[in-house]
């Protein structure tokens, strides 16, 4: 099933199901994730509460990224890979996830940690599987 998107609206409908929202959300995540840490980025990674609804959450501090301009693109892009997950039914979709980044990072590193942040999701997929063999 594909998302419908409304005339004039940039907003997939569905998607927010796919956030992870709430203070207590992140640190169950936090707290029960394994880690998978790159140069820019750490991933966590938990089992979903509800099994097949896994969801993202992006930390992205202004330590990290000073221009809201920078924090965007990376989140924008970081979304549009997951999505592309998403379709193609990945193994990913039954866990909790967030994305933070390590700071500092260079402006102009911004797509290199998008970039790392796929490597490291397609990574660690790959693990998953060899263990699941």
């Amino acid at each position: 099933m594909t998302a419908i998107q409304a005339p004039g609206s940039r907003r997939l409908k569905g998607e927010a199901r796919f956030r992870l929202s709430g203070p207590k959300a992140f640190a169950r995540v936090f707290k029960e994730g394994k880690r998978c840490e790159g140069r820019y980025v750490q991933i966590v990674t938990a089992v979903a509460p509800l099994s097949g609804d896994g969801r993202v959450g992006l930390v992205v501090s202004r330590k990290a990224l000073a221009r809201a301009i920078d924090r965007n693109r990376f989140k924008r892009k970081v979304r549009e890979a997951l999505r592309a997950l998403r379709a193609s039914n990945h193994p990913l979709t039954d866990r909790d996830l967030v994305i933070r980044v390590r700071p500092p990072l260079p402006r102009e590193a911004v797509d290199a940690a998008a970039a790392e942040t796929f490597g490291l999701l397609r990574q660690w997929v790959e693990t998953a599987v060899a263990k699941r063999s």
